[in-house]
């Protein structure tokens, strides 16, 4: 298996993003119509839209939001239906620590959808509110976690 983790910057890189998160984390969930892929948090200052490809191929998504005092916030994870439950999960974690370490992150945050809570248990976060003005809309029902990379 050969995994790339790429900021996305290419159109093709672009398009895979987008399309993996408005499918799983939209419209699977039965958001349809209302992804914005012109969001602007999508390139706002310290904010990395990452896509995982393997052999080639975009099949999870990410973006890291880097804060000041060495904290990011893991934001829109995503992983394409037909290769979860195969560890790409995982392997988008650890790549995704390892960028964040390299720009000196030592603080992981994320609003954990109820459904993978025990994934990230499984990772190294613990539950830990850290803003519960984030838990509104549909973000209500997630889990607020974090993890030290120190």
């Amino acid at each position: 298996m050969s995994y790339e983790l790429v900021v996305v910057t290419r159109p093709d890189d672009w398009e895979a993003y987008h399309a993996i998160r408005r499918v799983e984390l939209f419209e699977a969930r039965g958001r349809i119509g209302v992804y914005d892929r012109g969001h602007p948090d999508e390139s706002a200052p310290g904010h990395f839209p990452l896509l995982l490809k393997w052999n080639g191929r975009g099949i999870a998504t990410t973006r890291l939001d880097v804060r000041a005092a060495g904290v990011a916030i893991v934001r829109l994870v995503a992983v394409v239906k037909t290769e979860q439950r195969k560890g790409h999960g995982r392997a988008l974690a650890d790549r995704t620590e390892v960028f964040a370490r390299d720009r000196g992150v030592t603080r992981l945050l994320v609003n954990a959808a109820a459904d993978a809570v025990g994934f990230y248990e499984r990772i190294g976060f613990m539950r830990e509110v850290w803003n519960a003005a984030e838990l509104i809309g549909w973000n209500a029902d997630s889990v607020q976690m974090a993890k030290s990379l120190a």
